[in-house]
């Protein structure tokens, strides 16, 4: 009748081979030869799946058919039992024992003992017992007799091999135990599909990854399988106590072909599914939630002010310049204030704001770096590679101690160690903020001056590209000196050129309609008298690049007069530009003094700006200054 095996082929109307035979798997066509067949030197038959179907219920269903029957599993294949000791037996191409490996329980020393050939068809544990044996992996023959696209399973004991052979599957293991996989052991995987099953500790990782060095180039491929769901010290017996053959097959195969990376897609069809919603803000229209919004500005104009009261706002829920300010925790740090500039600035703000430090207590963090060294976030290698610094990663965990939704940097130029004209160091600079933006959920301002052109940005037009916002705060060109205008430089989720006008107020940001009427009504006496005051210098400058003098009397060239007829006076009238000759008098701005021209031959006194450094000596000596109490005409209010 043959083998057990060969019955198996013959009922199922498979084909046999030599020793194995490929069967249709249960549910598939007749044409199938899903499934191998062949018999084992224990009396047992070993199953293999090729395409999916769990091979126990093959087996299952052919000992309901009698083709096969139960067998004792208490001793494995190839393993000899003895009292409290096992012994492996490692076999030749042929079948026949080489050696045995010994296991003699943990508390044993050594646990593991080899056992050589005595010369007398025994086999004894000594001292040179093993010298002149030939090493081979364990179940050799079984290997040698599998299918040649079956994946082999190398674990790091023989206890785990007989394990999985008795699920059908090919397993394997070299003497000697952990990091004595050889290069003569190797070449018995030519070509084959390789797992290594690792243990879950140290030496079974150096383990795998031992293997799979010697392994490279020689199997046709080789992966390493660190079980899911393994615990410590765990091996592959341990995890199919409760996980299935099946699955350690389609993790094999999954470590074999893992799949490609490629940038991940949208899904449209759950797009298709659900609606889509528009960009959040922080604040409305300037702030873009979870972004990296640039600010920048002259220095002086208060970018840190701005930010720090931002950051107040959103961190106790107030508006900001009449506009909602999405409540959060909020980080403030800054490079170039200390802690008690900060403290001044703070308590300022607060009380602008309508709240107090004691309120802002663990909503709002602020860091002062300024005398710290090495604050930038990312270093350029020469080849302009980016490299994440030390200060980055602090960066990362204060925001993760802190929470905070809101994370200003101030500024730029402390914090960013590439080359800001060069384009591609900006840009990976942005993007490292992008992915604090992504994996922490915050909104970042980034703070920076202007270039020396004047431009609305820093450096290059590399740093608007980068970011999708930019705010610009400039002052007011109205000649009021406290004036600030905040406007959408670039704006990606808004209408560029959206503005705000506010003023800075004893160290604070409020808009003109927040003040009292008292002192609003007095800041605006303020702002026209300024503003009149820069009309009036301006048309005093034109004259005197006309070579064409004005006076403080009352005369031909009574300056107020002369003036109003002036587009530069922006038609503000006689009585302010009188006003502002009086308040430029006395204040030092102007003076009477001669001229640095002539008339004539004559010397020419008039009205000018109060000598300074850039003045000429010889004009200096010369000149006589006006008294503002012995101005001399009949229009002063």
């Amino acid at each position: 009748m043959g083998t057990p095996a060969e019955a198996i082929t013959r009922h199922y109307r498979g084909d046999w081979s030599g020793n194995q035979g490929l069967i249709p798997a249960p549910g598939h066509s007749a044409q199938d030869r899903g499934v191998s067949v062949k018999d084992a030197e224990n009396g047992d038959v070993i199953f293999h799946s090729f395409n999916g179907v769990d091979w126990r219920e093959i087996k299952d269903e052919c000992r309901r058919l009698g083709l096969i029957g139960e067998r004792d599993r208490s001793v494995d294949r190839g393993t000899r039992a003895s009292a409290a000791k096992v012994f492996y037996d490692y076999r030749d191409e042929s079948g026949a024992i080489l050696f045995r490996v010994e296991r003699r329980g943990k508390s044993a020393a050594p646990p593991f003992l080899q056992h050589g050939p005595d010369g007398k068809g025994d086999f004894y544990a000594a001292k040179g017992c093993m010298t002149g044996v030939r090493r081979v992996p364990y179940r050799l023959p079984e290997l040698l007799a599998a299918d040649q696209r079956a994946i082999v399973y190398i674990c790091e004991g023989e206890k785990d091999a007989d394990r999985l052979a008795r699920e059908g599957l090919i397993a394997t293991t070299n003497p000697g135990g952990a990091g004595k996989f050889t290069a003569d052991l190797a070449r018995h995987f030519s070509g084959r599909r390789v797992v290594a099953l690792q243990d879950n500790d140290e030496p079974g990782a150096a383990h795998v990854a031992s293997v799979l060095r010697v392994l490279d180039g020689i199997a046709d491929q080789a992966a390493v399988l660190l079980l899911p769901g393994l615990g410590p010290k765990g091996d592959a017996s341990d995890w199919l106590e409760s996980n299935s053959v099946f699955d350690l097959g389609k993790l094999a195969e999954r470590a074999l072909s893992p799949p490609e990376d490629a940038f991940e897609i949208a899904d449209l069809g759950l797009w298709s599914r659900t609606t889509p919603t528009p960009k959040a803000f922080l604040m409305a229209p300037y702030i873009p939630r979870d972004d990296v919004i640039i600010i920048t500005g002259d220095g002086g104009t208060n970018k840190s002010t701005l930010a720090l009261q931002i950051s107040a706002c959103s961190a106790v829920g107030k508006r900001m310049l009449g506009m909602d300010v999405l409540p959060g925790p909020a980080l403030y740090m800054t490079a170039e204030d200390d802690q008690r500039e900060n403290h001044w600035r703070l308590h300022k703000i607060a009380a602008a704001i309508g709240t107090t430090l004691a309120q802002l207590e663990g909503k709002l963090s602020i860091v002062s770096l300024r005398g710290r060294l090495n604050n930038e976030l990312a270093t350029f290698d020469h080849d302009g590679k980016m490299h994440p610094s030390p200060a980055y990663k602090l960066l990362r965990a204060t925001i993760k101690k802190t929470g905070a939704k809101l994370v200003t940097l101030d500024n730029v130029a402390h914090l960013f160690a590439g080359n800001e004209n060069d384009r591609s160091n900006v840009t990976a600079f942005v993007n490292l903020l992008y992915q604090i933006c992504g994996d922490l959920g915050v909104t970042i301002l980034l703070i920076a001056h202007r270039n020396k052109a004047g431009d609305s940005y820093s450096g290059s037009t590399a740093w608007l590209n980068a970011v999708r916002s930019q705010l610009l705060i400039e002052r007011s060109d109205d000649g009021d000196p406290d004036m600030r205008r905040l406007s959408l430089g670039k704006a990606n989720y808004a209408r560029q050129g959206e503005h705000i006008d506010f003023r800075w107020h004893d160290f604070a940001l409020v808009r003109d309609t927040d003040l009292p009427d008292d002192r609003r009504k007095e800041l605006d006496a303020v702002s026209r008298a300024n503003a009149d005051d820069t009309a009036f210098l301006a048309c005093l400058h034109e004259r005197t690049r006309q070579e064409q003098a004005v006076s403080e009397k009352t005369s031909a060239t009574y300056a107020p007069t002369v003036f109003e007829r002036m587009p530069e006076s922006k038609r503000i009238g006689k009585k302010r530009l009188e006003a502002s000759l009086e308040r430029l008098i006395r204040t030092g701005r102007i003076e009477r003094s001669l001229l640095p021209w002539k008339r004539d031959r004559k010397d020419v006194y008039g009205l000018r700006l109060t000598c300074a450094d850039g003045c000429a000596d010889t004009v200096r000596q010369r000149s006589r200054p006006l008294r503002a109490d012995r101005a001399q005409h009949t229009h002063y209010t």
